[in-house]
């Protein structure tokens, strides 16, 4: 996960993302309500997001190691603190996916390191590119809340701890390489029942670290690193093998 790592091919294809994607793209997406009585809700936990501001080229944006490195050196500071991509990433997952479709996720959390906590909206369509979402965090920082034209909520900060938003028969689960916890996804969510609202908390920074103090339990659901958005993705497509969502 170094900064360096495929960063000039990054931009590129970035920039030449950004130069297709439609500038008027709808801000929320069409979520369907057919499964949404059927199963019970599932939200996850995005912790210790590296999302920072700089003072970058006489301005504040949320920096990212890819583009920032050098200014972020130059101030003596670490780029690995300032990882916006792996958030970027890890929220295209779960809002792109099928559960999220059939409005399954009830509720995204993202608690940047030392910082403050923020929620995401299910329907909303975040921007594709990591430059125009960076702009969207830095709104965010700035304003404290994302809304529409219509003056819809799509992101707000709010109170913390995280637990006090969470359903009371919530199941809190966090997913590390270091717990000696290991099992198979699917099985480990197939055996849940259906009576639990499951919420799963992701490590958002190069670390991948996450804050234990509030989980009631720990696994790790491969004996390979893996990054975080390939996380939220397992636990995704074995949410949908349980609930029958292809």
């Amino acid at each position: 996960m170094d900064c360096w790592l495929g960063g000039k091919k990054r931009r590129r294809e970035e920039t030449l993302f950004a130069e297709r994607e439609q500038e008027q793209v709808p801000l929320t997406r069409q979520i369907s309500i057919k499964s949404m009585s059927r199963y019970p809700k599932v939200s996850f936990i995005l912790d210790n997001a590296a999302i920072k501001k700089a003072f970058i080229k006489k301005k504040w944006v949320v920096a990212n190691c890819y583009d920032d490195e050098a200014a972020l050196r130059r101030q003596n500071k670490n780029p690995q603190d300032y990882r916006s991509e792996i958030v970027h990433e890890a929220l295209k997952e779960i809002l792109d996916s099928r559960i999220n479709g059939h409005g399954l996720v009830g509720a995204i959390y993202v608690k940047i390191a030392n910082g403050v906590l923020f929620e995401v909206k299910p329907p909303v369509r975040i921007p594709r590119t990591l430059p125009r979402f960076n702009g969207l965090m830095l709104e965010l920082l700035e304003k404290s809340r994302i809304r529409t034209n219509e003056n819809e909520t799509l992101m707000r900060v709010v109170e913390e701890p995280v637990t006090r938003h969470l359903p009371t028969n919530s199941r809190i689960i966090g997913i590390s390489n270091s717990s000696h916890k290991l099992v198979d996804v699917n099985c480990y969510i197939n055996a849940a029942s259906d009576d639990m609202h499951l919420v799963f908390v992701v490590g958002a920074s190069a670390s991948q670290e996450i804050n234990q103090k509030y989980i009631d339990d720990i696994i790790s659901v491969t004996d390979y690193p893996l990054e975080p958005q390939a996380r939220t993705d397992l636990i995704c497509r074995a949410l949908e093998r349980k609930w029958k969502i292809f």
